[in-house]
């Protein structure tokens, strides 16, 4: 177990059942955490550097009210680069921004598809990325990935990209994904954005779910919807 795996076991041992007593530990393990993580990508200091940009960690970009579109390009290379869950999703996140549109959305897509099913925290911040950045023709990756049942919750901001995209393939997947119960809110939620009339029928009978979460997903819906 190197370093980096033995801060992170940890880290994970505090969490899952924090004390107060504990919390400044949580926190310098949290520090030590991202600059053994920032090691991966040292080499973008110098990069961002030439173009006016300082940062410790890739999460003082993620975290910043200020606009940073110079540092798309190198974000990507990074992005392409990086190995460690924590800095891909550092990456991901620094790249859900307007400006990483239709320029990151393939690189973002390639993460994706690398990235093991059963990480879905991860694929979660990714494909909230590719949300950003897609273009239309990126919609047919989207639809298939969306319709990927193995992949579980992790494509769950895949399936509210497609409440963006209003066409009737867009409404009749989002119907067909109303039997998926893993992710029933995020298609509840996209098809109330598209006013699906179509998805009215069902939407009444998911008012009646024993699941409080969906009962009332569905009941907003058919307001939105009308």
């Amino acid at each position: 177990m190197n370093r980096l795996e033995k801060l992170e076991k940890r880290w994970f041992e505090l969490l899952k059942n924090p004390r107060k007593e504990d919390n400044e530990e949580i926190l310098s393990l949290g520090r030590e955490l991202e600059l053994e993580r920032a090691l991966e990508y040292k080499a973008i200091k110098p990069e961002l550097e030439r173009i006016g940009i300082n940062i410790t960690s890739i999460w003082d970009l993620v975290n910043t009210k200020e606009r940073y579109p110079k540092a798309v390009d190198v974000l990507i290379k990074f992005l392409l680069e990086v190995t460690q869950d924590g800095n891909v999703e550092g990456f991901a996140r620094a790249l859900t921004v307007r400006e990483a549109k239709g320029k990151a959305n393939k690189s973002l897509i390639e993460v994706y598809e690398r990235t093991p099913k059963e990480k879905k925290h991860l694929r979660w911040a990714i494909g909230n990325a590719i949300a950003t950045t897609m273009t239309i023709d990126d919609v047919p990756w989207v639809y298939a990935a969306a319709k990927d049942r193995s992949s579980g919750m992790g494509r769950s901001q895949l399936i509210r990209a497609i409440g963006t995209v209003r066409t009737e393939e867009s409404e009749n997947i989002l119907i067909e994904l109303l039997n998926d119960e893993s992710v029933l809110l995020p298609v509840i939620q996209s098809l109330a954005k598209l006013k699906s009339k179509k998805s009215k029928e069902k939407l009444i009978m998911l008012t009646q779910s024993a699941n409080k979460d969906v009962k009332k997903e569905a009941l907003n819906a058919l307001k939105k919807i009308g």
